[in-house]
């Protein structure tokens, strides 16, 4: 079995973080590469990233830089980042003539023309890469609790690879054959949780954010099949699960931003911290003039999100 004795982890957000934790019980060294000083410091200095884990103490073998170079020799990279600064990165990696496999672990499209992330990386570099998404919050990772995500690449290899070589008791890793279809869920059911969230905060029951799941899964999995992906994945952990946990858990910050826009209207005093499902939305009308496919709720869904729908003309439509 291959050995990833060395792991590196560019964003040291919550779940960078999460992951170093998760990895340092396997890895012999877990390097984070973070641009905030605050955090490389704390992770040094204290073992915690008070930022956005303040409550977790990180194993020792986990350390924190701001640049590239201290990864470069790392047997397998991670990366962390919000779907904003993806193609940043992978510029950067590119600069630094890094050739090791990565790990794609953002969620989201290129706002501007509805690419997949993969996409993205394949215009910038040719390593060989693999996506990995599945239901599991940060800090449950982070404190060691049961979690199971999907693994998927273009080489089947790699992805079995990084399953076998980085699963455990609490964290397993399970490979499939869908790298499309596992990054259409993971970016799309950030959408779907605000529409769940505006159903909440609306008190409209469970019934109807139940229906809300199955009819935006129905359309995810349509898209999924359109760009190359394939229906079953929506049956996996990557697909339903992730669906359901960040549609259905008052720990998803997209159904809090749901239940804000249910009380205020509008997006203007949202005060919480980055909200995936926002971004994400603005690719609906992208898909809808490029693909013959059915994106009912979720167009919906984005009108009411950029003001470009009343909140009680999108419910009547997506109930």
């Amino acid at each position: 079995m291959v050995s990833f004795n060395k792991i590196g982890i560019i964003g040291a957000g919550s779940y960078g973080t999460a992951l170093a934790q998760c990895f340092s019980k396997m890895a012999e060294q877990v390097l984070l590469v973070s641009d905030m000083e605050i955090i490389t410091s704390n992770i040094n200095d204290l073992h915690m990233n008070l930022t956005v884990l303040s409550g977790v103490s990180l194993n020792m073998n986990i350390s924190c830089t701001n640049t590239f170079s201290y990864i470069q020799d790392s047997d397998l990279i991670f990366i962390a980042v919000p779907m904003s600064a993806v193609s940043s990165v992978f510029k950067q990696i590119k600069e630094h003539q890094i050739r090791i496999p990565m790990v794609l672990c953002s969620k989201g499209f290129d706002i501007e023309n509805g690419r997949l992330q993969s996409d993205l990386f394949e215009e910038i570099l040719d390593n060989d890469y693999a996506i990995l998404s599945g239901p599991s919050f940060a800090i449950e990772i982070a404190q060691g609790l049961p979690a199971e995500v999907n693994i998927a690449s273009k080489n089947s290899k790699l992805s079995r690879e990084i399953a076998k070589s980085l699963s455990s008791v609490m964290f397993k890793i399970e490979a499939i054959n869908d790298h499309i279809g596992l990054q259409v869920a993971g970016a799309l059911k950030n959408v779907l949780a605000i529409g769940c969230g505006i159903l909440s905060g609306l008190n409209l029951g469970n019934s109807a954010i139940a229906k809300l799941i199955v009819n935006g899964l129905r359309e995810m999995s349509e898209l999924a099949v359109v760009l190359g992906g394939k229906k079953e994945t929506f049956f996996e952990l990557g697909g339903i699960g992730d669906v359901v946990l960040t549609c259905t858990s008052k720990q998803s910050r997209n159904v809090l931003f749901g239940e804000h826009l249910a009380k205020e209207g509008n997006i203007d005093n949202w005060n919480g911290r980055l909200v995936e499902g926002v971004s994400t939305a603005n690719v609906i009308p992208i898909f809808e003039r490029n693909y013959n496919v059915n994106m009912k709720i979720f167009s919906e869904i984005y009108k009411v999100i950029h003001n470009k729908k009343s909140l009680f003309e999108t419910i009547s439509k997506i109930i």
